[in-house]
């Protein structure tokens, strides 16, 4: 009876390794899979050809630069003329505001949020029927190092490439998703 009690022990003890093993197997697969939504994010695709930019008056560089690149990277071509268009997309001035949200004992800034907003508008040529119409924004904290001017001025311009990326990436989306509709 004491070597049946010990063989039910062991192996109670290899099954539950056996499982702990199959867990740690399952949650290894899960989180290499690299799970993503199609068309989201930076997995984002055009779902229209061609598109025409006007008004781009005011737009900050970066922002066009970058949405130029998305629409190149997700083959889209940028035409001149509203004939070769399949959809014109309109600006407004970009939005540009940095707010101090603390400062130091001497009165310097300290941290700041930087927000940057772009209203668009989205027309289909083929129906002259205006798709969208909105801001897009996007916000950033920074914290400021005073003793360290030149590092924070770049980092500052790392951030503003970033927001650009994010405001092009997200018209993007957003024109995809009013074409859904």
């Amino acid at each position: 009876m004491s070597q049946y009690l010990i063989m039910t022990q062991t192996s109670q003890a290899w099954l539950v390794r056996l499982r702990f093993v199959a867990i740690l197997g399952m949650v290894a697969t899960l989180t290499a899979c690299g799970f993503h939504l199609k068309g989201v994010g930076k997995n984002a695709v055009a779902t229209f050809e061609s598109i025409q930019l006007v008004n781009t008056d005011g737009v900050r560089a970066d922002i066009l630069r970058s949405l130029e690149q998305q629409l190149k990277a997700s083959d889209v071509k940028v035409v001149n003329n509203m004939a070769d268009a399949q959809i014109v997309l309109s600006f407004q001035p970009t939005g540009y505001t940095v707010s101090r949200t603390s400062i130091s004992g001497q009165g310097d800034a300290t941290s700041e949020l930087i927000k940057m907003a772009q209203s668009i508008r989205v027309e289909d040529v083929a129906t002259e029927k205006e798709l969208l119409k909105t801001v897009v924004q996007v916000y950033r904290d920074r914290r400021i190092d005073n003793a360290a001017a030149l590092a924070s001025n770049r980092e500052l311009r790392s951030i503003q490439q970033q927001m650009a990326n994010d405001i092009a990436m997200q018209i993007i989306d957003r024109i995809n998703r009013s074409q859904l509709n």
